[in-house]
């Protein structure tokens, strides 16, 4: 599965916890209402974090891939300087 399918699991998940632990709480409103926001504290700390974690890996991916296209451009103009020194001496 991947993370922003957890993402979007763990934010569902969230809304529907919150929706049913109102209807079905055996506490008082404001000790619930209480509960309520500490859960969704908790929970938003775990879908920021989860978010973060994703983001550093999409960036560590793009400069992977930076990285390596700058590897095969400079390859390529090594290749190219190579044939045209080539081609140079066959034409002399």
């Amino acid at each position: 599965m991947s993370k922003t399918n957890i993402l979007i699991s763990v934010i569902i998940g969230s809304f529907i916890g919150a929706l049913l632990g109102v209807l079905y709480a055996p506490e008082k409103g404001e000790k619930t209402r209480k509960q309520i926001a500490q859960k969704s504290d908790e929970y938003s700390d775990l879908v920021k974090s989860e978010f973060d974690d994703f983001v550093k890996s999409m960036r560590k991916k793009y400069e992977s891939a930076l990285d390596d296209t700058e590897e095969i451009i400079n390859k390529g103009k090594t290749k190219a300087e190579e044939l045209r020194n080539e081609v140079k001496k066959a034409l002399k």
